[in-house]
């Protein structure tokens, strides 16, 4: 067996893949599934025992549209695992132009792992990243670790789609972390699933109904939340649950935790014990407050909290919060996005949005994927190359998943051609990406 050496010490090396996709959430998943689909022998690693990420260990069942007041956007995997997941069930269009929904996470799962083997994706899961492999300025593959032990993998292109640009980082790219100034970053959220609650009598308006109960609860010392308000809530149907409006099941997005730094492990740890500490008065305060919610449960809390914002990998370029309300197209612009900038205030109190022009979409240029000073990686999701601003677009799941399309496409593409990720003709990438249905409108369009 051959051996990459680490520390002063060799390692096996387990496998050798033309793509590499680190991290299985919606991004990556995506990613992989676009890579494998156009022959490209693909390799899929997840640290949890199952994909999805952010949509389902982190619990945030929602994905917002993707129609800029004139068309639909999407195209390619990402349309068609939408689709997929409302025939499976357990989910249901809260907007069918806009392909906006709602989900169940553990038919979100089973879509995935489907659609996944199913186009010849290996998986690897129960996986951590513990190193890049470069040669030079070149990333040639990763070191892991698992129950197996400690492994180097070799890829002819790596993808990071870790969320926090983990393999990118260990390779040397430069990076931006939090607002500008001080650094600080967006507060993190525990996600909820409630059941028992009765729909028929729940207020979806709950901006004018709670913020000033939520107000009165921090004078009397029963809200110690950060948040001011909740963030968001929404029915959940269960695959196979009875529809049973007047026992229903909530998802829930209040928690919050502030000053947490989602690449350190002691902050970490922190912010899940701060949250889960507000699961109690939480729901102390619905069954109280909030009508219909008089009589729920806590179903589950998410296995993990989830993360607005972490590492910015520094790409070739680095789109910007003008660039997103400009609603500017670039010549290499590869993913349409027309979600508003929703970045969260660091004290946790609230947030705010800033919406596009209505019937105008940005696009994403194919730069900011390339991680500046490095070849054979392209970085994807929330890690990819953009101000504090732009990200508060770009991090949304319906958002980071076309990125998967172009990024899986980019990478088949250079494996199939000997070439480096930064050597792929983008017209190539975007001829394919238009071929199944992304809209790319020409600068200017």
């Amino acid at each position: 067996m051959s051996t990459d050496q680490e520390l002063g010490r060799n390692i096996p090396v387990t496998g050798e893949y033309d793509v590499i996709v680190c991290g299985g959430g919606p991004t990556g998943f995506v990613a992989a599934t676009a890579a494998a689909r156009r022959g490209a022998k693909t390799l899929l690693l997840e640290r949890y025992g199952f994909l999805g990420g952010t949509a389902t260990a982190a619990m945030m069942v929602e994905f917002g549209g993707m129609h800029d007041g004139r068309q639909p956007l999407l195209g390619g995997v990402t349309h068609e695992f939408l689709h997929r997941l409302d025939a499976y069930g357990g989910t249901h269009f809260t907007n069918a132009a806009a392909h906006s929904m709602i989900f169940d996470p553990e038919s979100m799962v089973a879509v995935c792992q489907a659609m996944a083997l199913e186009n010849g994706v290996r998986l690897l899961l129960h996986t951590w990243i513990a190193g890049a492999i470069t040669e030079g300025r070149r990333v040639m593959g990763v070191v892991v670790e698992n129950k197996s032990g400690r492994q180097a993998i070799r890829g002819k292109v790596v993808i990071d789609c870790t969320g926090d640009g983990d393999v990118a980082a260990r390779a040397g790219a430069a990076f931006g972390l939090g607002r500008p100034g001080d650094g600080k970053l967006q507060p993190v959220t525990l996600e909820l699933l409630l059941g028992n609650v009765d729909a028929t009598r729940v207020n979806y308006d709950h901006h004018k109904v709670l913020i000033p109960r939520i107000a009165a609860a921090r004078q009397a010392g029963t809200w110690s939340i950060p948040t001011d308000q909740l963030f968001s809530w929404g029915r959940v149907h269960k695959r196979g649950a009875p529809d049973d409006p007047q026992r229903a099941f909530f998802f829930i997005n209040g928690t919050n935790a502030i000053d947490c730094d989602g690449t350190d492990a002691e902050s970490l740890t922190a912010a899940e014990i701060q949250t889960r500490s507000q699961v109690d008065p939480m729901l102390e305060f619905l069954r109280a407050n909030a009508p219909g919610f008089e009589h729920c449960y806590l179903d589950r809390a998410a296995a993990q909290i989830g993360i607005r914002e972490t590492r910015r990998i520094t790409g070739d370029y680095t789109l910007t919060r003008d660039d997103v309300l400009a609603a500017r197209h670039f010549e290499d612009g590869v993913v349409p996005g027309c979600n508003s900038i929703d970045v969260h205030e660091v004290s946790g109190k609230a947030f705010a949005h800033e919406y596009l022009k209505q019937g105008t979409h940005y696009q994403i240029p194919y730069r900011c994927f390339l991680p500046k000073g490095l070849d054979g990686l392209l970085v994807a999701g929330r890690c990819l190359s953009a101000d504090h601003f732009a990200l508060g677009s770009v991090r949304v799941m319906i958002v980071t998943m076309p990125m998967g399309d172009a990024v899986g496409i980019a990478a088949a593409l250079a494996t199939e051609r000997s070439l480096t990720p930064r050597q792929v003709p983008v017209q190539d990438v975007q001829a394919a990406l238009q071929a199944q249905g992304t809209v790319l409108e020409p600068v200017g369009g």
